[in-house]
């Protein structure tokens, strides 16, 4: 079989604070159609950019840092110029192009080359169909990554794709809601002709993209066809690519330095303030937490999908067994939240309630059926977990004379079950030991309750 070559260009809407666009203050959030818009977002003759939003460039940085790119001190924009009504002014500003200077160059992430990292506008919103053009849109500040062709299948793109949007998430580089969004290029051998599929709108479309394209391609070389460069549209609907035009090249666009606006310099201050804030990187933390917190690695892996799970994780693991820590934060808390459908941004309750919480799980001082209602109660509303404890009495009954005395009633009215498990049926001895924490009200811990059942039985 031919060998396959797959390689991405991701766009995402920067997570901006200011919610402002690019080279004008227009606001980027949600807004009635054409009701966000001036006369330098909209193109209108005479019309001067202003100088590149000051977070976009921060935020810039900070994406190629995460990435292990150079950052360049010295940045261009550039005018792409082609005509569609999306784009008023004719051409799309840019660091992309013939001589650009991206933010970011010949970086790495998890084994896949970083070609570059920059910054551009979006064009307005255009309905082919109708003809309608939303110039809200245009404007908004984009970044655009672009790996070389390293990915051999569409199962190393979703991996790939999933663990670079958590490790933006880290950052919060990306608008969250708006997703992302890639032109994907697609080549089999033996000639790796590049044939570029645009603007693929989901990270679900992305996938099939490419899964139908590979099939297309291998296709067309088992009837002896060549596979020429060229572009094609995705259609979410029919699942299919479809053929746009041959393949442009860079000089199609005529790419010309941005005249109305200044280079942008970046000072090494600038770079290393950025650079020195930035969180260690998910991949780090799996690594971390499965070497030295020798916890498994599907549970770091969980852990460390969103920083502030991994924040808190880390938090708790100073006061308790990183081991512990980890099977109540994966499991029960994430189950809670899933449950009352909150994020962890909503929880109220913080570090020091888990802490006390799980010092007493450890401490086998509640049992773990007590814990987990308890954390249901600690989702919905925050309290003092062993002031509750003492209030409700739902210490764990340890009395070793009180829980012989419930296992003793529980021998005596379960006589075929014990009979059973003397007979070498395991399964009958956890009868008994269910109707043990029944007498206890489940404040007795299983496993000493197994410890004198076996005891007494024997």
């Amino acid at each position: 079989m031919a060998s396959i070559k797959v390689g991405l260009e991701i766009h995402g809407y920067l997570h901006m604070d200011s919610k402002a666009k690019l080279f004008c203050d227009c606001k980027t959030g949600d807004a009635p159609p054409n009701s966000s818009i001036c006369p330098i977002c909209t193109g209108m003759p005479g019309s001067k950019p202003m100088a590149p939003n000051r977070e976009a460039v921060d935020k810039i940085i900070s994406i190629a840092g995460m990435l292990d790119c150079k950052i360049n001190k010295r940045l261009l924009f550039q005018r792409k110029h082609y005509s569609w009504p999306d784009m008023p002014t004719g051409y799309q500003r840019t660091m992309s192009g013939s001589y650009s200077v991206p933010v970011g160059e010949n970086g790495s992430f998890l084994n896949i080359r970083i070609a570059d990292v920059h910054l551009e506008e979006d064009p307005a919103r255009w309905q082919p169909e109708t003809g309608y053009v939303d110039y809200n849109r245009s404007g908004f500040p984009l970044v655009e990554i672009v790996t070389e062709p390293d990915f051999t299948s569409a199962v190393d793109v979703r991996e790939w794709l999933k663990k670079l949007v958590t490790m933006l998430s880290y950052i919060k580089a990306i608008d969250p809601d708006a997703g992302i969004k890639s032109d994907v290029n697609v080549s089999i051998g033996p000639d790796f002709n590049r044939v570029e599929i645009k603007n693929v709108n989901s990270f679900k479309s992305i996938i099939q993209a490419i899964e139908y394209e590979v099939r297309r391609q291998q296709g067309e070389i088992r009837e002896g066809k060549k596979i020429g460069m060229q572009t094609r549209a995705w259609s979410d609907n029919a699942r299919v690519t479809v053929f746009m035009r041959k393949k442009e090249q860079a000089m199609d666009y005529m790419f010309i330095p941005e005249p109305d606006l200044p280079v942008v310099g970046l000072t090494d201050a600038w770079i290393k303030g950025i650079v020195s804030r930035l969180p260690e990187k998910p991949a780090q933390k799996v690594e971390r937490y499965v070497k030295k917190l020798k916890i498994n690695k599907a549970d770091a892996e969980v852990l460390s999908s969103e920083i502030l799970l991994a924040e808190l994780f880390e938090k708790v693991a100073r006061e308790i067994s990183p081991i512990v820590a980890a099977r109540w934060l994966r499991r029960e808390l994430l189950r809670v939240l899933n449950y009352n459908k909150k994020g962890l941004h909503e929880l109220e309750a913080d570090e020091r309630h888990i802490i006390q919480l799980l010092k007493l799980v450890e401490g086998r001082k509640i049992t773990d059926e007590t814990a987990k209602k308890m954390l249901e109660k600690l989702v919905e509303k925050p309290f003092d977990v062993d002031k509750y404890v003492k209030k409700e009495k739902l210490a764990a009954v340890s009395d070793t004379a009180t829980l012989e005395k419930y296992c003793m009633q529980a021998i005596s009215e379960n006589r075929q079950a014990v009979a059973d498990y003397k007979a070498g049926n395991e399964k009958a001895l956890n009868f008994i030991v269910g109707n043990v924490m029944r007498k206890s009200k489940g404040k007795a811990t299983p496993q000493q309750v197994n410890y004198i059942l076996k005891k007494l039985i024997g």
